[in-house]
C-alpha cells in the first residue's frame, strides 16, 4: 500500500512529537545552543519546521543527495537557521566532524539494509558526549512471509542477530523488538563495556502509516553520568531506559467532532478502552476488541494527535 505523504501520517506525526519531548529535556543537561540538529528532511522539511517552532535558536542541517529534492526542499525552507547539505548521507557521516559540538541526529530510513546499521556504527564513536541519535527503520512483516526472504534476512544481518538461527518474526511487535535488539548489539560492538561512552535508549516505538516502521531514540553519554542524566529525563512520556519492548503507536481515525467529544472525558479514571467506547456508544474498528485497543491508544497519545485541516491558502 502506498504511504500517504510524509507530512500527512498521523502516527509519524506522534513519533515526531515524541522526539520533540526528548529534545526539550536536553536543556536540563546543557544549552540547546550547543547542539546542531542533522536530519534527512526530504522535500517538505516537516521535522525542521516543527523544530523551528519549538527551538528557534538551534542550528539545523538537512542532508539530501537528490538534486531535484534539494530544489524542492529549498522552496520549503522554514527559516534561516537551516542549511541544506547536498550529499549522500553515508558520505556525510563518514566525513562528519562534530568539532566538539553536541549533535542531534535523526537517521530516518524508508528501508532496512546493512547500510542502516553501518551508518549507526559509523556515527556512534564520532559524536560528543550527551549527543542524541534517533533511527527509524522499516519493520514490515510482509517482507518476510517468503521462506527465502527470511533466510536472506538471517544471512544478511548475521553480525547483529542475537541468535544466528533466529528468523525474522512475522508479527509486527516481535519484528520491532528484534530490530531494537539488533541495534543494541550494534551499539555494544562499537562502544563496548570498556569504553567510557555508552549508547543508552530513551524511547522506542513501532507504528504503521502504510508500511511498518520501528524507531529508537538514545543518548551517547559517559557511563558514570547515565544515572544523573536519566534523572533529568525521568518525566519523559513513554520512556524506555532499559531496552524494554518498544511501544506501539496506532492511532484511530476519528473525526474532529469525535475527538472533541472524547477529550472532555480525559484523562479517564479506569480502562480508557472500555470507557471511551461506552461514552461514544459505537465501535470505530472491525470489532469491539480492536476498538477498545484503538481507544486506549487515543487516550495515551491524544495530546500529540495531529489535526489535518482544509484551509484557504
Amino acid at each position: 500500500m502506498k504511504q500517504p505523504p510524509y507530512h500527512m501520517r498521523q502516527n509519524k506525526a506522534v513519533d515526531r512529537l515524541m522526539f520533540i519531548e526528548v529534545i526539550k529535556r536536553l536543556d536540563k543537561i546543557g544549552s540547546l545552543s550547543e547542539y546542531t540538529y542533522y536530519g534527512l528532511g526530504g522535500p517538505y522539511l516537516e521535522e525542521f519546521r516543527l523544530l523551528y517552532e519549538f527551538f528557534p535558536d538551534i542550528e539545523m542541517v538537512s542532508i539530501e543527495k537528490n538534486a531535484e529534492i534539494v530544489k524542492r526542499a529549498d522552496f520549503h525552507m522554514p527559516c534561516g537557521k537551516l542549511r541544506l547539505e547536498y550529499a549522500d548521507s553515508r558520505d556525510f557521516l563518514i566525513h562528519y566532524d562534530p568539532k566538539d559540538k553536541k549533535s542531534i541526529f535523526w537517521l530516518d530510513y524508508t528501508n532496512l539494509s546493512m547500510h542502516t546499521f553501518e551508518d549507526f556504527q559509523t556515527l556512534l564513536p564520532k559524536v560528543t558526549a550527551n549527543s542524541i541519535i534517533k533511527l527509524t527503520l522499516r519493520a514490515e512483516p510482509r517482507d518476510y512471509k517468503n521462506e527465502d526472504d527470511r533466510i536472506s534476512f538471517r544471512r544478511k544481518f548475521e553480525a547483529f542477530m542475537p541468535d544466528s538461527i533466529v528468523y525474522p518474526p512475522v508479527e509486527f511487535e516481535k519484528l520491532a523488538a528484534l530490530l531494537q535488539e539488533m541495534l543494541q548489539i550494534a551499539s555494544q560492538q562499537i562502544l563496548p563495556a570498556i569504553n567510557e561512552l555508552v549508547f543508552q535508549p530513551m524511547a522506542s516505538f513501532y507504528y504503521t502509516d502504510g508500511d511498518g516502521m520501528f524507531t529508537l531514540t538514545g543518548i551517547v553519554c559517559e557511563r558514570n553520568q547515565w544515572d544523573n542524566i536519566r534523572n533529568h529525563f525521568g518525566d519523559l512520556p513513554f520512556s524506555n531506559f532499559n531496552w524494554n519492548k518498544p511501544k506501539s503507536i496506532d492511532l484511530p481515525y476519528l473525526s474532529t467532532k469525535e475527538r472533541l467529544y472524547l477529550e472532555r472525558h480525559l484523562p479517564f479514571n479506569g480502562d480508557p478502552g472500555e470507557g471511551l467506547l461506552n461514552i461514544l456508544g459505537y465501535s470505530i474498528d472491525e470489532d469491539r476488541s480492536k476498538s477498545i485497543a484503538k481507544f486506549r491508544q487515543y487516550a495515551d497519545f491524544h495530546r500529540y494527535f495531529p489535526y489535518f485541516i482544509k484551509a484557504i491558502p
